[in-house]
């Protein structure tokens, strides 16, 4: 009996042994597909560093720290911009803001940026909005009008199919509605607009009705929001309109427009919005994207430097880090996780 128990008892030691060695190896391979994505995460921003004689913005890349910058494009047309990359959901295809085809016009790629072509038809100025979360769908923004120049006019927000076999204006008001971005479930899609005589920020059903302003603040301007990965709080830049201390701030709210918080109190990127190459288009393009946490938030500043550069910040509003630091111009920060 005696021995009959020692082998038991040796045998129970096995496998706790090999159980605990397995259980081991499960924590080692999440540990390290966990340091893997958190690698995989990259900012894109809109960027001059590289520009010569005559200005233009490129598309860049860095890692979270700011390191291992990376250029995606190469060809923007002088004193323009490829600009503003939101990749699809399955992280195959982006779009962009780009000049080559003659104004703005939205371009998708593979993810890498080659294979582009023109995504949006016709002469008129289109600007980059979002994939809806099927990726069957782009939001987009169009300059609403029928005669040349086809820059001048309101911004309204269109839905394509990703084939292009509809073309649907979903806003369709006076007054310029910009940055559609679809909720993660699908249902809304949240813009800005100036409809009520000041830029806030509105939500709407993914088919334009049932549209409801979550600032509907009349003495200050809200743009250049972004939505959290959940759908669950927004981003954005605001500046009071009136007054001596006008000065641009980055908040966050819930979605449903409560819980305004101000992260930054700065008292040094004055009035002057940074809107580069843009003729007419809205202070949409100051912009502030998510990590795909949901903690922290990146966005442009001029807080440090005579040029805008990129900064992340905690939804505490600590955390403050400068992630460029060259003489041009970085704009349009744009968390992606590939």
């Amino acid at each position: 009996m005696a021995l009959k128990q020692l082998k038991a008892y040796s045998l129970q030691a096995i496998k706790m042994v090999f159980c605990t060695s397995l259980y081991t190896i499960f924590l080692m391979c999440v540990s390290f597909c966990f340091g893997q994505q958190k690698q995989a995460e990259r900012i894109y921003f809109d960027s001059e560093m590289e520009s010569k004689s005559i200005p233009s913005f490129e598309i860049f890349s860095m890692n979270p720290e700011g390191k291992e910058i990376r250029q995606h494009t190469f060809d923007a047309v002088p004193r323009r911009a490829n600009t503003s990359p939101k990749f699809s959901p399955d992280g195959e295809h982006v779009i962009f803001g780009t000049y080559k085809y003659g104004g703005y016009k939205v371009a998708i790629a593979k993810s890498d940026f080659s294979q582009q072509r023109k995504f949006t038809k016709g002469p008129h100025y289109t600007y980059v909005g979002s994939w809806s979360p099927d990726g069957k769908k782009v939001a987009y923004n169009k300059v609403d009008t029928k005669n040349a120049p086809y820059y001048q006019g309101d911004f309204e927000i269109f839905v394509t199919e990703l084939d292009g076999t509809s073309d649907i204006n979903l806003s369709n008001t006076k007054g310029s509605d910009f940055g559609p971005i679809w909720s993660p479930d699908g249902r809304k899609i949240f813009f800005g607009s100036d409809r009520s005589g000041n830029s806030d920020i509105y939500e709407m059903d993914a088919d334009g009705k049932n549209v409801k302003n979550l600032t509907n603040t009349m003495d200050v301007d809200e743009f250049g929001f972004s939505l959290s990965p959940d759908g669950s709080m927004i981003a954005f830049h605001a500046i009071p309109k009136k007054g001596q201390k006008r000065y641009i701030d980055l908040y966050t709210m819930s979605s449903d427009g409560s819980g305004r918080k101000n992260l930054t109190h700065n008292q040094n990127a004055k009035r002057n919005l940074f809107v580069p190459y843009y003729e007419g288009a809205p202070p949409i393009f100051y912009g502030t994207s998510w990590s795909s946490d949901g903690k922290t938030i990146a966005f442009s500043s001029k807080r440090n430097s005579p040029n805008f550069q990129v900064f992340t910040i905690g939804l505490n509003g600590q955390e403050l880090k400068q992630l460029t630091h060259n003489k041009g111009n970085n704009v349009f920060p744009v968390w992606h996780s590939r």
